[in-house]
């Protein structure tokens, strides 16, 4: 579909500079250009509502006719169709997350308007919701969840989850791959891109306002044909997940496509047992090396100590370390109890030189390493999921 040159903007903001502010930074933006008509009240935005079509509502809470949460209901009252936007003072942030709550599509703070931001905030408002106003005819799917944990930190967890959700991609699967962490999410270095919208949007509302809707519209569409929720990446917005939120965005998240695939950090937080819970398999990353049998041994441990025991536990053996001779597969499996679901091969050389945006089981199709992937992504195709056999 062509993209539109224009989209148009209502901003109902009483205060002139900060109205001039927004106009000045939004007049900057190139296609599709947003174009600002300004009304200082609540009343005559009412009105403009209800005589023209606008993508988006840009609206302060607080006006000479109207204040509070009240400000918010009867702009969505008089229109469901645009994206509402709250411009809110630092103080006034709790009244804007209760907006947000109650169907707002995004809040900004006045004091963070700045030229790129803003744009791109507003654009992303808009395309949620876009997305949702289509779901409702979208099937409802009941994906199949599948957690990854590394032994220790670098076991390359995120290389293996990206690479099995676009090998999965191609065999025609819809694919969810959600970055579950507290801290920083290296989705975004691996894919090169940063959507606005992460894990740290979902956790700004309870647990049980996250909707279907909400997870989807927080979905980055990764070029490799998969979607991804991507980990934080600002320190401001590292926060602990609470079991409930975890458990809410993966049971919408399964709504969404056949395959949903966790990547969890290697530390084995509160909210990791309700992965393993939710999990047809949770796969151990561990790499074949002494260091990695002992990590592995501990980890096992650690997450039969959560008293977790729905899923079955999987192994994922990776070499990093090419031309050494290294314990054979089987007898590294025997000593840690688990079967194996894949040995990838070393491919440290071909990941380092990767300076595209896609996962090398696209990149590089007739490597070793991805025909490993692709083998793991028809594995994970059946049901139960097949370990590999000697």
């Amino acid at each position: 579909m062509p993209q539109e040159l224009q989209w148009s903007i209502l901003l109902i903001e009483d205060e002139p500079d900060a109205a001039r502010l927004v106009q000045h930074v939004l007049s900057k933006t190139t296609a599709p250009t947003l174009a600002v008509d300004w009304r200082a009240d609540l009343a005559s935005g009412l009105e403009r509502l209800r005589v023209a079509e606008f993508e988006a509502v840009l609206l302060d809470l607080n006006l000479p006719d109207s204040n509070g949460f009240e400000t918010f209901a009867r702009v969505r009252q008089q229109s469901a169709e645009p994206a509402v936007i709250i411009l809110t003072a630092q103080e006034d942030e709790a009244l804007a997350l209760q907006a947000v709550r109650s169907g707002a599509d995004e809040y900004l703070i006045k004091s963070d308007i700045r030229d790129r931001y803003l744009a791109q905030r507003i654009r992303y408002a808009i395309e949620r919701k876009r997305r949702q106003r289509q779901s409702g005819t979208k099937p409802i799917c009941k994906g199949r969840i599948f957690g990854f944990l590394g032994a220790k930190g670098g076991a390359g967890t995120t290389t293996l989850v990206l690479n099995l959700a676009a090998a999965l991609a191609q065999s025609g699967k819809s694919v969810v791959a959600l970055e579950l962490t507290s801290g920083y999410g290296s989705f975004a270095a691996h894919l090169r891109q940063s959507p606005a919208w992460n894990t740290a949007t979902l956790l700004k509302t309870t647990s049980e306002a996250i909707t279907r809707e909400e997870v989807e519209s927080c979905l980055a569409e990764v070029d490799s044909g998969f979607r991804a929720l991507f980990g934080p990446q600002r320190p401001e917005d590292y926060a602990p997940i609470a079991p409930e939120h975890a458990r809410t965005v993966l049971r919408n998240a399964a709504t969404l496509a056949d395959y949903v695939l966790v990547d969890l950090p290697a530390s084995v937080e509160n909210f990791t047992t309700e992965v393993i819970d939710h999990a047809t398999l949770l796969t151990l990353v561990v790499e074949r090396d002494l260091l990695g049998l002992h990590a592995g041994t501990m980890k096992r441990r650690l997450i039969e100590a959560t008293g977790a025991h729905q899923a079955a536990l999987g192994l994922a053996l990776v070499n990093k370390t090419p031309h050494v001779d290294l314990m054979p597969a089987p007898e590294f499996a025997r000593q840690l109890g688990l079967d194996v679901m894949v040995v990838v091969p070393a491919a440290g050389d071909l990941l380092a030189s990767n300076r595209t945006a896609q996962p090398l089981v696209v990149h590089r199709p007739d490597a070793g390493f991805s025909e490993s992937i692709r083998d793991m992504a028809k594995r994970f195709s059946t049901e139960p999921v097949l370990p590999v056999r000697w």
